[in-house]
């Protein structure tokens, strides 16, 4: 005798949600048209009171509030921990964020040259050609090219101090106080016709060619001072990678929590936030109150 192979009924899919939503509505429609059913009409609303606008409004409140509140508590435990964290000294050079500052990158437009070589101040780094230098001089006062043919030495002078470069910018010596032959300078420049003899000048001008010698200068000196000149586009266009303008993480941070980070907008934002919690203070308290003299009255 054969055995007839079993057939399966087709699997069943549930219908489409959209087809059990109208189902379920003819059902209910039907059952309510029974003969003998009874409607039982829905409980009342109940009405709206004072208690209840200021429940609702108490959770709209502390949602809106949710966030920025997080925020503003994040933010201010940064700041409390920002000195022993490093967040004072520590810069932020993001475009979009100092474009919120309203800062972009402006390169020098000036600085000084002295035997083919450009010096020139940024907001962070001194350059020479073009390479920061290990230590800034903010103060410059002009540069002069001096030592040997063989051997050059660039001397930058403040109104303090020599500082001496070799001509990859590595520091040679810095020359203050009782090693230079002045109490301060005025300016720095090099002898007309000898290129190489370096002067210094406050009210008597000294020239030398290695620093180690100063020798005093006739009045009569012809003396060519340096000058800042304007930098060259190229000058500039190398420039322009140290130029990027800073601020510290911990201004950003304190800007942040304020809302001034984004302009008037982002204060009146914590403005409201600051009033947002207010009133959710005063409402909490009083759903406190009238929770609790409902309860009081509930077990009498």
């Amino acid at each position: 005798m054969s055995v007839q192979p079993s057939i399966k009924p087709p699997p069943k899919y549930p219908p489409p949600p959209v087809l059990r939503k109208f189902a379920g509505a003819f059902r209910n429609w039907r059952v309510r048209n029974l003969p003998g059913h009874q409607h039982v009409p829905k409980p009342p609303k109940p009405k709206p009171n004072f208690s209840m606008f200021l429940r609702t409004w108490h959770k709209r409140a502390g949602l809106f509030a949710f966030v920025f509140m997080g925020w503003l508590g994040f933010s201010g435990f940064l700041i409390n921990q920002s000195a022993s964290w490093g967040y004072d000294v520590a810069r932020v050079r993001v475009s979009w964020v100092m474009s919120l500052y309203g800062l972009h990158p402006e390169p020098p437009g000036t600085g000084l040259v002295a035997g083919g070589h450009w010096l020139a101040e940024t907001i962070d780094v001194t350059l020479l050609d073009g390479k920061p230098l290990s230590q800034r001089i903010p103060k410059q006062l002009g540069m002069a090219i001096g030592g040997s043919a063989d051997k050059p030495l660039l001397f930058v002078a403040e109104p303090d101090k020599v500082v001496v470069l070799g001509p990859d910018g590595s520091l040679v010596d810095e020359m203050s106080g009782y090693t230079l032959p002045v109490p301060a300078i005025r300016r720095i420049g090099v002898v007309d016709g000898k290129p190489n003899k370096v002067v210094i000048q406050d009210l008597d001008a000294y020239a030398t060619t290695d620093g180690l010698q100063w020798d005093k200068l006739p009045v009569n000196s012809d003396v060519k001072w340096s000058e800042q000149t304007p930098l060259t586009d190229a000058q500039k266009a190398s420039a322009l990678p140290y130029s990027r303008p800073s601020v510290s993480l911990e201004h950003v941070l304190v800007d942040a929590h304020s809302g001034r980070l984004f302009g008037a907008f982002g204060a009146w934002v914590i403005n409201f936030v600051g009033i947002a919690a207010i009133l959710l203070s005063i409402s909490g308290v009083w759903i406190v109150v009238r929770t609790s003299k409902q309860r009081r009255q509930a077990r009498r």
